[in-house]
């Protein structure tokens, strides 16, 4: 009698249905959290679920409290140079929500970051992720675009590999002004396309809807260790961009918790006290009129936002400040913060 040969089979990879992935960039404080709740808000009205990574270099929290409502998952990554040091984590994070069975991620990065290696390491991790399409938009803030000075290249390569661009604060320009903006931006990529949040949900149903039809096959079964994935990040050598990359790490950040209930009039007061070399500013605080909310605060170069955003008091976590520049003093801030809000305000321990 002759036996057949044993055949070993590997397991076959799974089918997974695929998901879009929208990351946004744009430099400190150009409007992107603001984009991105507003997105959240025109997918809940069409019906779709989000995950969320929020990624900020001092402390992520602070933005999260304001889209708890919003969003079906968020994980906060706070890291100086996600595209460096976060590197991993970030990896990490998208690879556990790959296989959420939300519709859509998206995932903000810090002003500061340089999503070029993140990009090129997405391409080759492409098989892992099941996230597709994969857009990025640009945040452009017309009060600020190309008046960085030091750090102009910086924003140009947040906006060169993204696949679209929304322009905020336009009202602030004329028409010609505008037109200027725009034929700058397409100077730096010409193949991005400007979007709104209503254009940018409907184009992220449109692939949400045609995802549903087809399933992809991982290399890695979905709940096997991400462990065993080669993480490293990749970089193309390029002179140019390593030199402009570097300008990622040129910023420095602090935190501030603030443990007290403040006067309205004291916090604008403290965050115009501020010194200007603080680029960006949150604030996330209770008001001592209005003790069942808090309120987002924030400082873009001098520009203090009007109309703080306000939510739920409901969280345990502390009430804090960051604050970021590429030469601040952590120790003036604090003096300024125990002064002007409370004698208590401190760093984090």
């Amino acid at each position: 009698m002759i036996k057949s040969p044993q055949t070993s089979f590997s397991p076959l990879p799974k089918l997974v249905a695929a998901r879009p992935m929208l990351m946004f960039t744009g430099f400190l404080g150009a409007g992107k959290t603001t984009l991105l709740r507003e997105l959240l808000k025109q997918l809940k009205t069409r019906n779709h679920l989000a995950d969320v990574i929020l990624n900020d270099r001092e402390n992520a929290d602070i933005d999260k409290e304001t889209l708890v409502d919003h969003a079906a998952d968020i994980e906060a990554l706070t890291g100086s140079c996600v595209c460096c040091d976060g590197y991993h984590t970030l990896v990490r994070l998208i690879l556990e929500a790959s296989e959420s069975k939300h519709d859509v991620l998206l995932i903000e990065l810090n002003g500061t970051a340089d999503p070029v290696p993140l990009q090129e390491s997405f391409t080759l991790l492409e098989s892992k992720f099941c996230l597709r399409p994969r857009w990025q938009v640009c945040v452009i803030d017309v009060r600020h675009f190309g008046k960085r000075n030091y750090f102009n290249d910086l924003e140009e390569l947040q906006l060169e590999t993204a696949s679209h661009y929304y322009i905020s604060w336009d009202s602030e320009l004329t028409t010609e002004e505008l037109e200027q903006l725009e034929s700058e931006i397409k100077e730096i990529n010409p193949r991005a396309t400007r979007a709104t949040a209503a254009a940018l949900a409907d184009a992220l149903s449109q692939a949400i809807q045609s995802n549903s039809r087809h399933a992809i096959a991982t290399q890695q079964p979905r709940g096997s260790n991400h462990q065993s994935v080669n993480l490293s990040p990749a970089v193309a050598p390029n002179v140019k961009h390593d030199e402009r990359h570097k300008l990622a790490h040129a910023f420095t950040g602090c935190q501030i918790i603030i443990p007290e209930a403040v006067e309205t009039f004291a916090a604008e007061g403290w965050l115009r006290a501020i010194p200007s070399s603080v680029i960006r500013a949150k604030a996330l605080l209770i008001l001592e009129n209005d003790p069942s909310k808090r309120y987002l605060y924030e400082r873009v170069g001098n520009f203090i936002s009007p109309d703080p955003i306000s939510g739920p008091n409901n969280s345990e976590a502390p009430c804090s400040a960051i604050f970021i520049g590429a030469d601040i003093d952590p120790l003036e801030i604090l003096r300024l913060s125990k002064e002007i809000l409370h004698p208590d305000c401190h760093f984090p321990e």
